[in-house]
């Protein structure tokens, strides 16, 4: 649970429900790719319909810079779902990512080109756009509208012909089982295959130098890990947002709930991760699995949104749009709009930052530099365009120091703990032999600490060297578009 590839962080969102009219899930889900190990299918209805939704405006468009929603689903669509094939070793990097929508109104491809600043093409008798954000889309049918992240024309030329035709789910068997949970009372199911993803070495490492050591069976805590089969997460929105975790595994489950619980937010913290109020959830141990339950807060929502979501939403959010010219009034609603999103974006980042202690919190900064480059650009002001680039490229150097550090911590850890081995005196002082010294156990874990306690410091500098220059170049492009436009920023 402590590797990179555990954790109850990504996942692929599954949710069937029954429909008179409409897309369908298995036909939407036919055309994904085999190799994905996580898809994400939202009924977007159903969760624009629930009292949550409706009570927060979730069914905006980005137009009126209300990116504080936990999700933008096009108000066009149905159901919507994306799946990705991730790298669940290397900070769940993705290879590729699609996304399938079922239209309640057809959109052509020219009008999402201009609406997302792209061109309009023709590959192998199918039409797409190439847009600016690194994606394509397809028009899969009239009424179903595809999309694909990296913009890679091979691949999608390959895809394309696939998701034109009629054709089988080709999904794992893990994941086949997932899109199979309907009606058990939940809006959205979430769900990751890992099945033969996690490295047992990894596991053992972080194991032996966690807190948690003490309480476990290391070796058969390693078997249990590197068993694990996936992962499914069950959100139902009412008033509020309920959410259950199972996380599946090969063998039976023999650790206590106390233990298991720690196990799994061990985990999150390990893989920088965390999601804000897990904490407070319950847990329950049953057969080859763990079950994590809870109330799941608007913030932490947003953040698990943030993993795998709709490579651009803009076709949608500006289809009403000029795109041919603009008038000053135009660029300065839409700036005011972009300036809103991003500071929204930025006011809860740093308020979960805080709250946390700001130590494992690398991968959301990461995922929220994404969000902020995946923002509606259209008539926005170019001033405020570079700014919000170089906002972005701070955020993302602020994520790569603090998990750097983390790993310098670790190796500097591990080289002191390895030059112990020789006995000493009471004291606690190493002793050696000519220029060779020798450290004692107990000084060589007060090190280990000193160097991992360094290495963070080292991190969490950057971090607060970062939110200052955002700090300072937010302050200077607010007063710098107030004045432009007249309006307060």
């Amino acid at each position: 649970m402590l590797d990179r590839t555990f954790g109850i962080s990504v996942f692929a969102i599954i949710f069937v429900a029954s429909s008179a009219s409409g897309s369908d899930f298995p036909t939407l889900v036919s055309k994904v790719p085999g190799s994905a190990n996580s898809i994400v299918l939202i009924d977007a209805d159903a969760v624009l319909a629930s009292p949550i939704a409706k009570a927060n405006g979730w069914e905006k468009r980005y137009s009126d810079g209300s990116a504080d929603r936990p999700l933008y689903l096009p108000p066009e669509a149905d159901k919507v779902v994306v799946a990705a094939q991730l790298d669940q070793v290397r900070g769940f990097t993705q290879s590729w990512e699609v996304a399938l929508m079922g239209m309640k109104e057809p959109f052509s491809m020219s009008l999402v080109a201009r609406a997302e600043g792209g061109y309009a093409d023709t590959i192998n008798g199918v039409k797409v756009a190439w847009v600016p954000s690194d994606a394509y889309f397809i028009e899969v049918d009239p009424q179903t509208l595809g999309l694909m992240a990296p913009a890679n024309r091979q691949a999608i030329a390959r895809w394309a012909d696939r998701a034109t035709k009629p054709a089988t789910a080709e999904l794992s068997e893990f994941l086949t089982a997932s899109t199979k949970l309907v009606g058990q009372g939940a809006q959205v199911v979430m769900a990751i295959d890992t099945t033969d993803a996690i490295q047992a070495h990894r596991v053992q490492t972080q194991l032996e130098k966690s807190d948690l050591a003490k309480s476990l069976d290391v070796a058969s805590t390693v078997q249990l890990i590197s068993g694990m089969k996936g992962l499914v997460l069950q959100i139902a929105f009412t008033d509020k947002v309920q959410a259950t975790a199972i996380i599946e595994f090969s063998n039976s489950v023999t650790l206590t709930e106390a233990v298991a619980k720690q196990l799994v937010l061990k985990g999150m913290d390990t893989m920088q991760m965390s999601l804000p109020g897990t904490e407070k959830w319950t847990c329950r141990v049953s057969g080859n699995s763990i079950a994590m339950s809870g109330e799941l807060e608007t913030d932490a929502l947003r953040r698990v949104f943030s993993l795998l979501e709709i490579p651009s939403t803009k076709f949608s959010s500006l289809k009403d749009e000029n795109t041919e010219s603009s008038s000053q009034d135009d660029i300065a609603k839409n700036s005011l709009a972009y300036f809103k999103s991003v500071n929204s974006l930025l006011t809860d980042l740093r308020a979960r930052s805080k709250s946390s202690g700001g130590g494992n919190d690398a991968y959301w900064i990461d995922r929220y530099a994404i969000k902020i480059d995946k923002l509606p650009i259209l008539h926005v002001d170019d001033d405020l365009l570079e700014y919000g680039e170089k906002l972005s490229e701070t955020l993302h150097i602020m994520s790569g120091a603090r998990k750097i550090t983390t790993m310098q911590g670790a190796a500097a850890g591990r080289s002191e703990r390895a030059s112990e081995g020789y006995s000493t005196d009471d004291n606690g002082s190493g002793y050696g032999y000519g220029s060779y010294s020798y450290t004692s156990p107990r000084t060589a874990e007060r090190n280990a600490g000193n160097a991992r306690a360094d290495a963070q410091a080292s991190g969490t500098s950057v971090k607060i060297q970062g939110w200052k220059l955002i700090d300072e170049a937010t302050q200077q492009i607010r007063r710098e578009m107030t004045k432009r436009y007249d309006l307060e920023f």
